[in-house]
C-alpha cells in the first residue's frame, strides 16, 4: 500500500472490495475530481481577467506585450507576413467634455465590438493601447489586405449609430497601418519598430484630416512613413 501510494496512487483498496467501502472511496474521488475542475475554472477565469480590458473586453497592453513578440516569432519562423492596425476615435475628447465619460465608455464599448466583429475568429485580436487607441493584430496579412481592413472599419465606425443615454452619436476614426511582409520580416524585426511606424501613419492620418487610413511597408530598422 505504501508502495503505490509513493508511485503515485491517489488511494488503495484491498480485494475482494467491501461493497460500502468502495462506493465510500468513489464518492471521495467524486468529489476530489469536482474541486480540481473548479480549481481549474477559476484559474482560467482569473487569467483571462489578468489580461482582459475591464471597460471594452478586448485584449489589454499587458497581453499586447507579451504575445505580439511571439507573432513577429511565428512570422519570421515561417515567412509570412505579418500586420498591425493601430486606430482611435477622431475627437474622443469632445464626446467625454460634451456628453459625459459614462457616454464615452458607451462609445469606446462599441468601437471595440464593432473591432472585434470584423477580425477572424482565433487568428486576429485586438488588443486596447491606451485610451481610445486599439491596435488589430493581423497575422498572415499583408499590407494591402491589412489596408482593406482598416478602409471596410474607417466606414462602418462612420456609419454607425453609438447609443448613449440620450440618444445617439455619429463618431469617426483614424487608422494607421504597419507591416512586415514575408520577404521583409528578418531577425531584426521588433514589436517596437512595428508600433511605433503604425503609431507614425496613426498621427499622419490625424495630420491629414482625420477619417483616414495611412499605411506603410516597413524594412526591418525602418523609422519613416513614406
Amino acid at each position: 500500500m505504501i508502495e503505490g501510494l509513493e508511485a503515485g496512487a491517489d488511494d488503495y483498496l484491498t480485494k475482494p472490495p467491501n461493497d460500502n467501502e468502495l462506493r465510500a472511496r468513489l464518492n471521495t474521488g467524486q468529489r476530489i475530481l469536482k474541486l480540481e475542475q473548479s480549481l481549474r475554472v477559476a484559474n482560467r477565469r482569473n487569467h483571462l481577467l489578468s489580461i482582459t480590458d475591464a471597460l471594452t473586453g478586448t485584449y489589454n497592453r499587458r497581453y499586447l506585450m507579451e504575445r505580439l513578440p511571439q507573432e513577429i516569432e511565428r512570422a519570421r519562423r515561417y515567412g509570412h507576413p505579418l500586420s498591425v492596425v493601430l486606430c482611435d476615435a477622431d475627437h474622443f475628447k469632445n464626446v467625454n467634455d460634451t456628453h459625459g465619460h459614462q457616454a464615452g465608455d458607451e462609445v469606446l464599448k462599441g468601437f471595440a465590438k464593432l473591432l472585434t466583429g470584423s477580425t477572424r475568429i482565433d487568428i486576429d485580436w485586438v488588443a486596447r493601447y491606451g485610451g481610445e487607441e486599439f491596435l488589430i493584430v493581423l497575422p498572415e496579412t499583408c499590407v494591402a489586405d491589412a489596408i482593406t481592413f482598416a478602409e471596410k472599419m474607417r466606414v462602418a465606425i462612420a456609419a454607425h449609430p453609438f447609443e448613449i443615454a440620450s440618444g445617439s452619436l455619429t463618431v469617426t476614426s483614424s487608422f494607421g497601418v504597419a507591416g512586415y511582409d514575408s520577404a521583409q520580416i528578418k531577425k531584426d524585426a521588433s514589436v517596437d519598430n512595428l508600433i511605433d511606424n503604425a503609431d507614425r501613419c496613426l498621427y499622419r492620418s490625424k495630420e491629414m484630416g482625420r477619417n483616414q487610413v495611412t499605411s506603410q511597408i516597413l524594412q526591418p530598422g525602418s523609422g519613416s512613413v513614406a
